[in-house]
């Protein structure tokens, strides 16, 4: 299991059995996906056209908010996820760049080394195979194998927003959406105390109202009786899309199944492929052949002070 280049130079991670993880920022042009994108996202041109000249105008006359709008492909990031609807993507980009000019927070200079612990312990993974949707899969520990003495909750929402802004960056997966599922198994007091309502408040409310993402789907897996505590911290700030959208699955993995193909699933959640126990840095190198995206996202944004 190593990171390699294939003989375009696009870096993946092997693991092995011929599984594999890249990261594909082509934009889509089969004819499948356009139609999808036109009849789910309204991406057609008399939409397009009108809506990005409407947004670039909202954005010129936020005058410390500096973004990259002749950029189509980062336009096209945030535009999807809201439907061409300026108005609605530009209060997103609003509260999404306010959310980032917080120090020391969960967006704020996002690297690989202010995650190396949750990406070393698998904490929250991208699984190598979309689902029967095309919609990317994160995982992520939240019981027994989580140390959140060693990678703490705020460790563990940075590197899903990491993970998350390598795929949003995916044109198919910005089509697709995302989903998740989350493993609680064993989960310990230690575990719930690591989620206050303040912050919990705030992380929901920046998922579902203002990230750039299409979250498809939260699945819940190994659900014991003491999820239901966590559970009680989380559920009056969920609103009502994500409420339809999070499934209990319990230990059953056929639940998760009539969801999620077996054959887009690693075989630890009951799925027909093999992934094998690897050290997480190499995702960490994955990320990092894209590190200079990060930096140059790390310039836009609120500002203290424009020039003319």
């Amino acid at each position: 299991m190593a990171l390699r280049y294939d003989e375009q130079k696009v870096p993946y991670v092997d693991f092995g059995t011929g599984v594999k993880l890249s990261i594909n920022l082509e934009e889509f042009t089969s004819d499948a996906l356009r139609q999808k994108a036109a009849t789910e996202l309204r991406e057609t041109p008399e939409v397009m056209e009108p809506s990005m000249r409407k947004l670039r105008e909202l954005i010129q006359q936020e005058k410390t908010l500096k973004l990259p709008v002749e950029d189509e492909g980062y336009m096209k990031r945030f535009m999807r996820p809201k439907k061409y609807y300026p108005e609605s993507v530009f209060d997103m980009m609003k509260a999404y760049y306010k959310m980032k000019a917080r120090q020391n927070f969960i967006l704020d200079h996002l690297s690989t080394q202010s995650i190396q612990n949750a990406l070393k312990d698998r904490v929250v993974q991208i699984l190598p195979k979309r689902d029967q949707h095309g919609r990317r899969i994160l995982y992520m520990e939240m019981g027994a194998k989580w140390n959140c003495s060693k990678v703490p909750a705020l460790e563990v929402i940075r590197c899903t927003n990491m993970l998350m802004e390598t795929v949003g960056r995916e044109p198919e997966t910005q089509l697709h959406g995302v989903v998740f599922i989350v493993n609680f198994d064993k989960l310990s007091l230690s575990h719930i105390g690591q989620f206050p309502p303040k912050f919990v408040k705030t992380v929901v409310d920046h998922g579902q109202k203002n990230s750039p993402y299409r979250i498809k789907g939260i699945h819940i897996v190994n659900n014991a009786r003491m999820f239901n505590m966590l559970f009680k911290i989380f559920k009056p700030f969920l609103g009502k899309k994500w409420s339809q959208r999070i499934f209990l699955h319990g230990v059953e993995h056929k639940e998760l199944h009539r969801h999620v193909d077996a054959d887009c699933l690693p075989s630890f959640l009951g799925g027909t492929y093999e992934l094998p126990e690897y050290d997480g840095t190499v995702i960490g190198q994955l990320l990092d052949c894209y590190k200079e995206k990060f930096e140059e996202e790390d310039k836009y944004g609120y500002v203290s002070e424009v020039k003319e």
